[in-house]
């Protein structure tokens, strides 16, 4: 690409940022000076909108459209483009911004850029901007990014819309609160139902054709194994990796071990090893596909205890369950995501006897800070959750657990010895979670 035509592209993606109308998301994130800022998340999550988003709202909010630089690099990964075309370009355009604290590069895509990893440290040295840069996880892993960057990032993670999210790409408004009104009440709770059916995607809010729905996802799966994976790495196996992804979609949110995997995969006509299979599943852990939750417990604990890995995305959970599309599966995926999103770690947690918690929050020394137990109708399966809750608060010393649950007609708290049980409908939780776990 020419100079020229970077200078024309670069006017031409200005237009970009009030292109199409794009709903708010809650994500935010602190720059750190010196640093470029970086979104790292799976693909079709909404990076791209909320990129354009920021460069829309710094302009409304005063800051001259000429010292934003917002560039999409999506479709072009032939085109050849070098990084130092962005920054003459740019600057040819505008020279008196030269060193303008001002101005911010936002780059869209940016691993299709060649260099981009020493253009970027070059251009905050000499120009003294900052720097917000999206990318496919094809080529965009968080490894990528300290390499290229040399250590010169901060990386945030970007992940699918939570509840409060999803209401208000449906137009619907959902503020958190202490108290909610009948009115309130009644409508959360149905568009929580509607939530756990389309799941988190920002694409698929809004359809409401369930094989649609299906199809979208599967294509989603596949980009992440064609894109994420086999345009990646050298991959020998192609066939027995999908089929051992696959694998873990279908079997999302339960224990696995390689010895499980191998047995499977070896059942299922396959010649691999243990070996193998451990180098496939870090690779599919890192397109940020799933989530791992590990055993609550000392780190011998946690190497010899199974590992669980959940979809990002709680319709994804039950794409391949062709006869299990529990809702009790998605809510347990979302409820895990709300947890992720408050920035804590999140653990299981088994006794000896085999009673379970879903998920334990730890902090940095991981010293425990609440237990949560999903079930979808809690009537059923009280007498399992509520001994999972006691057990649970009794060895890992806290006093109080929860319980989140669709339904709404339950006691909200049950007093034991170990301590309290608080039931918490599902929809409340996910837009108060920090505050019900005041953490």
């Amino acid at each position: 690409m020419t100079i020229q035509q970077m200078r024309d592209k670069i006017i031409d993606d200005r237009k970009l940022i009030n292109d199409e109308e794009i709903v708010d998301r809650d994500f935010t994130f602190s720059e750190v000076k010196n640093m470029a800022t970086v979104l790292v998340g799976a693909r079709r999550t909404g990076k791209s909108s909320y990129l354009r988003l920021f460069a829309r709202k710094m302009i409304e909010n005063g800051l001259e459209k000429e010292k934003v630089c917002y560039l999409s690099f999506f479709g072009l990964e032939d085109e050849q483009i070098r990084f130092s075309e962005i920054e003459q370009a740019y600057y040819s355009l505008y020279p008196e911004y030269d060193t303008d604290r001002d101005v911010w590069f936002l780059l869209d895509e940016v691993q299709n850029v060649l260099f981009w990893g020493e253009g970027i440290s070059k251009l905050m040295d000499e120009h003294k901007c900052h720097v917000v840069v999206s990318g496919s996880s094809a080529r965009y892993l968080s490894t990528d990014i300290s390499t290229e960057l040399r250590g010169r990032s901060i990386a945030y993670r970007f992940y699918p819309l939570s509840f409060r999210e999803y209401c208000r790409f449906i137009g619907f408004e959902a503020e958190p609160s202490q108290t909610y009104d009948s009115f309130h009440r009644n409508k959360l709770s149905a568009l929580y139902r509607d939530y756990l059916s389309r799941g988190s995607y920002p694409a698929l809010a809004t359809v409401d054709n369930s094989t649609i729905r299906k199809i979208v996802l599967s294509t989603y799966f596949d980009l992440a194994y064609s894109r994420d994976i086999i345009d990646r790495f050298e991959i020998t196996k192609g066939t027995m990796l999908k089929h051992l992804m696959k694998r873990l979609v279908k079997n999302s949110g339960q224990p696995y071990s390689v010895n499980s995997l191998v047995h499977h995969l070896k059942s299922s006509g396959y010649n691999t090893s243990n070996e193998l299979v451990s180098s496939y599943i870090d690779i599919i852990k890192d397109t940020c596909f799933f989530h791992e939750v590990r055993f609550f417990g000392t780190e011998k604990q946690q190497n010899v205890n199974p590992r669980k890995l959940y979809t990002i995305d709680h319709a994804m959970a039950v794409l391949y369950r062709e006869f299990d599309d529990s809702i009790g599966i998605r809510l347990e995926h979302a409820v895990l995501m709300d947890l992720v999103r408050l920035g804590k770690e999140v653990f299981y947690y088994r006794d000896q006897a085999g009673k379970e918690a879903d998920f334990v929050l730890a902090d940095d020394d991981m010293n425990p800070e609440a237990i949560i137990q999903v079930t979808d109708h809690l009537a059923d399966n009280a007498e399992r959750e509520i001994e999972g809750c006691r057990s649970a608060m009794k060895n890992l010393g806290l006093k109080e657990s929860f319980i989140i649950t669709n339904d709404e007609f339950y006691p909200k708290r049950t007093d034991f010895e170990e301590g309290a049980v608080r039931i918490v409908p599902a929809w409340r939780f996910s837009l108060n979670a920090s505050v019900i776990l005041r953490v």
